[in-house]
């Protein structure tokens, strides 16, 4: 039984007040029959509340039925009392309705006189039935808050690595020359900016129950942020906080001793990766490794192995090796913004080569080179074509259909889903994580088409063709990774724009880049591996760096590039021809000022066209170095880079590592970029294809960097380039066919040619046109697939008289 409250209510008669004390004295006692259907009543605050003498507060409550349902018909009251053995009066009155005064009303309820500082105990009764208490705190105005370590540190250091706790404790005061008042205010509320990095709990002393300024802090997410405390509606100065920041990443492949940067597996298997995350604090104090690290997981080739989570904090994860064979580079970062959160510019930590805390290798990308799975055949891909014929006339469709070979006499290869695209196409390409989604460049808008399944649709970003930032007029230029991000590149518009469409949120709006030179065009994009940076080159020498963390950046080139293309470990970008006939590494991680860092340039013979990093990564090798580097030695990660300069094939080979952001005092929040070896970035042999100066239409690295295949204008062949001792071979192309366009499987076993069979007398246009599927190991050009649709062979529709005739030139192969 509760021991009877004191009661202070003005508003009513003074019978009222008896009835009220009355009530408080057995308002907690058992329910009865005559309870009304009340079982429970809640108070709001519930809990506690803090207030300044003399202000005001209003109190609500509700009473409920056995089944949570509100009883409209209870009589509620409220009750106001003193904790237990306080002999003063409770510094609160309230009124029948729930306005409660830090002090006293006057007769009529109106006015709220203020009283003294001191707890007093609210609590409702309904029919009898009673709610939990509530503390009130009531106290002189609260004019700054101040935070302080409740604990001492020694040594002091400016961070905390993940997991470790600490207290901190917060003072409230009052007035000029300011006074102390921080036990009449209550519990303080303990927040941050950014929650992912810290963990605040309050914190009361086991033998101080009274003690409500404390909080415990647990290190969570490498980053920085604030703490505030808050008390009253007064919030304290930001108090910064640091979770020491990620120094360094190794990786190792599980299952097999952890030897090793390389692995052959089977297609359809999975690769799992152990990485041990090491932060800046670790060879200072006697930490362990991170044991929860926030990693993202990127792969270099998502066609052939790629991660169906590509972030967690578990510290390991499996690629699924695909169906494409071929090569892949895996690799993991602490890239923002899920780790070193709150730091501007972002501060990502790629892995590096090295020796793990126990004794162990580790590795700054694993190489994954996936191969057919033993006595079993290779599938058969598909490919999907298209045509231009229409030239972006109205009222003009074209066609899409599928092609896939045929072993069985009489089969079409054609697919019986020959869809219609109402604009025309200027650029195909397959989402190759979400390989049944096609995507479809045009002058008019963005379209796509998810081609599995029987009903097939052709649908558009957007149903209108005006304007072009919302249709996304353009061509296709890149998808990242992940296959969220589509990067369109619109040359109709003025000036010329850049737009990145989200396909992982159709909801969010497409990002538009505006491109600041008069009729620049963006010409080649690639995203980072962990999707925190894209470059975009352009053909006024320009490259555009756009970041879902920093802001989009410019940087000017010494000439207009023609290439970019990632590292292995994803730290840095191979950019081709700034200048011109040479190869520049740009870092992916910014300086204040400086969007990406030059990291030094090799000299080519001349500008390469394209520029292929090879997927697979030799074993990394030890050689001291110089200041400034942090450490005495370091473990270079090798690769190598295929340079298409026509009529040549040239090897340049990159010599890289990264360099750990070491623990001082203020701590060090900008990047250290990769370092390029000195003499590291080198040129080697160069071939020459046979082939004169040819123009090409496609170009892929395959077979896990063994073979470069490529298919020119003019040469009726698919080229094979052997990486191991240059030879080139190549397998003709039936009818002499002069190829349009191409697409070739990972592993570069199938190509797909569209191709022109045969010319007019004009030499100019062409009048058969079809689809050569050719088997580069064993068949040669074993189909050629002309457009059939109901005997016509014209892919165009409706495009004027006369209807000139619309071959495919256009064709993207689906992965597996």
């Amino acid at each position: 039984m509760q021991r009877c409250r004191s009661v202070f209510v003005f508003k009513s008669a003074i019978i009222f007040v008896f009835v009220l004390a009355l009530a408080g004295c057995l308002g907690k006692s058992s329910n009865n029959s005559n309870n009304g259907g009340v079982q429970s009543v809640t108070l709001t605050p519930a809990s506690y509340a803090s207030i300044d003498v003399g202000s005001t507060k209003i109190f609500s409550a509700s009473a409920l039925d056995a089944n949570g349902k509100a009883v409209p018909s209870a009589n509620i009251q409220y009750v106001v009392g003193v904790p237990q053995g306080t002999t003063s009066t409770a510094p609160l009155s309230i009124t029948a309705n729930g306005y409660a005064c830090a002090g006293t009303w006057d007769n009529s309820g109106a006015i709220c006189s203020p009283g003294s500082p001191g707890i007093a105990l609210v609590h409702a009764i309904a029919n009898g039935v009673s709610s939990a208490d509530a503390t009130i705190y009531v106290h002189q105005h609260v004019d700054s808050v101040q935070i302080s370590n409740a604990e001492i540190q020694s040594p002091q250091y400016d961070c905390f690595s993940q997991g470790q706790t600490w207290y901190f404790l917060a003072k409230a005061y009052s007035g000029n020359p300011p006074v102390d008042i921080t036990n009449s205010v209550g519990p303080i509320n303990w927040s941050s900016s950014n929650s992912g990095v810290v963990t605040t709990t309050p914190y009361v002393p086991p033998s101080q129950p009274s003690v409500h300024n404390q909080a415990q802090a647990t290190a969570n997410a490498p980053g920085i942020t604030q703490l505030f405390a808050s008390v009253a509606g007064t919030t304290s100065s930001p108090y910064p906080y640091t979770t020491c920041l990620i120094q360094n990443l190794y990786l190792q492949i599980e299952g097999r001793g952890l030897v090793g940067n390389s692995i052959t597996v089977n297609n359809g298997s999975s690769v799992s990766i152990t990485a041990t995350a090491i932060d800046s604090l670790y060879n200072v104090v006697d930490f362990s490794p991170l044991s929860a690290p926030p990693l993202t997981w990127s792969t270099t080739n998502p066609e052939v192995a790629a991660f169906s989570v590509t972030t967690n904090d578990k510290g390991t994860n499996s690629a699924t090796a695909r169906n494409n064979l071929g090569g892949a580079t895996l690799t993991a970062s602490c890239t923002p913004p899920s780790c070193n959160i709150g730091i501007l510019p972002g501060l990502p930590i790629y892995a590096s080569n090295g020796t793990l805390p126990d004794g162990t290798a580790g590795y700054g990308a694993i190489s994954v080179d996936v191969v057919l799975t033993a006595n079993t055949d290779p599938s058969a891909y598909t490919a999907w074509a298209a045509t231009t014929g229409c030239n972006n006339q109205p009222g003009c469709t074209s066609a899409l259909f599928s092609v896939t070979p045929t072993t069985t006499a009489g089969t079409n290869p054609i697919g019986s889903n020959i869809l219609t695209l109402p604009r025309t196409p200027n650029s195909l390409m397959f989402n190759h994580v979400s390989t049944q989604r096609l995507y479809i460049g045009s002058d008019q808008g963005l379209m796509y088409v998810d081609v599995t399944g029987t009903s097939l649709t052709v649908s558009a970003v957007s149903n209108t063709s005006t304007p072009c930032n919302v249709a996304l007029c353009g061509q296709l230029l890149a998808i990242s990774n992940d296959g969220k991000l589509v990067v369109v590149s619109d040359t109709v518009s003025t000036p010329s724009q850049v737009y990145i469409y989200n396909s992982g949120n159709s909801s969010s709006s497409p990002v538009d880049l505006i491109l600041s030179v008069p009729g620049e065009k963006a010409t080649a994009a690639a995203f980072s591996p962990d999707q925190l940076k894209l470059f975009i080159l352009t053909d006024a020498g320009n490259m555009y760096i756009y970041s879902t963390v920093d802001a989009s950046a410019l940087v000017q080139l010494a000439a207009p590039a023609t290439d970019v293309q990632f590292s292995a470990d994803g730290s840095f970008a191979y950019v081709a021809g700034a200048p011109a006939s040479s190869v520049s590494a740009y870092s992916t991680c910014a300086l204040p000022g400086i969007p990406s860092v030059n990291l030094g340039s090799v000299a080519a013979s001349s500008t390469p066209l394209k520029i292929f990093p090879s997927p697979a990564i030799p074993a990394p090798f030890e050689q001291n170095g110089p200041p400034p580097y942090q450490q005495d030695s370091f473990f270079w990660t090798t690769q190598n880079i295929i340079a298409l300069e026509p009529p040549n094939v040239e090897f340049l080979t990159a010599e890289f590592a990264q360099n750990p952001i070491p623990y001082q005092n203020p701590l060090q929040l900008t990047c250290n970029p990769p370092l390029i070896l000195p003499n590291g970035f080198t040129k080697g042999a160069s071939f020459n294809l046979g082939q004169g100066n040819f123009t090409p239409l496609y170009s892929q690295l395959v077979a896990n960097g063994a073979e470069l295949l490529l298919v020119a204008k003019k040469i009726p062949a698919v080229l094979l380039f052997s990486v191991a001792d240059g030879n080139t071979t190549s397998v003709p192309l039936a009818n002499n066919a002069d190829p349009l366009w191409a697409s070739a499987s990972s592993d570069g076993s199938q190509v797909f040619v569209a191709a022109c069979d045969q010319y007019d007398q004009d030499g100019v246009t062409c009048a058969v046109g079809s689809i050569h599927i050719v088997n580069t190991v064993t068949q040669g050009d074993y189909q050629q697939v002309p457009y059939v649709n109901n005997s016509n062979r014209n892919m165009c529709n409706n495009q004027g008289n006369p209807v000139p005739q619309c071959l495919p030139n256009l064709v993207a192969i689906k992965p597996q």
